[in-house]
């Protein structure tokens, strides 16, 4: 899969062609813990992308939040938060499905789960990590994954 996606900062090809691995964030929706709670730690998940930038960056990895909405909604909360990465609005969940992210329904809306998918760069989904039962760790998962793909191809 190769595509170019609308984010809260411009349009972004999917694969990264400049990283080894693209690792997609997928979150139910920034704040929706304050009305759903069973929903809770988009926020804190997306922070911890933002929190370990540095390692993302030493591992060739394009970090990319994702959302059932709109670019423009997402942007003022991605600089609020002082993400320093772009979010990608997918508020027709084509990009999602096309994945295989899983979905909730919250209140009478379709939206993703917590979940993480990796790409390398020519464009495989290399791993779907769901459920992510601990949003502080989100990031961390995925780093872990990252690493265990690099052992198993020799790098």
């Amino acid at each position: 899969m190769h595509l170019t996606v609308e984010t809260t900062e411009g349009p972004i090809a999917v694969p990264s062609p400049e990283h080894r691995w693209t690792a997609l964030f997928f979150i139910t929706e920034p704040g929706i813990g304050e009305v759903l709670p069973e929903l809770a730690g988009c926020t804190t998940g997306l922070c911890s992308v933002r929190d370990t930038a540095a390692r993302f960056a030493r591992a060739g990895v394009r970090a990319l939040g994702a959302s059932a909405h709109a670019p423009g909604r997402l942007a003022e909360f991605a600089r609020t938060r002082e993400l320093g990465y772009p979010l990608i609005g997918d508020g027709d969940l084509t990009l999602g499905r096309a994945l295989g992210v899983p979905e909730v329904t919250a209140d009478g809306r379709t939206l993703f789960a917590r979940a993480a998918v990796i790409l390398d760069r020519g464009g495989e989904v290399r791993a779907l990590l769901h459920p992510v039962p601990d949003p502080e760790r989100h990031a961390e998962i995925v780093l872990e994954r990252i690493a265990e793909l690099e052992a198993a191809d020799g790098v």
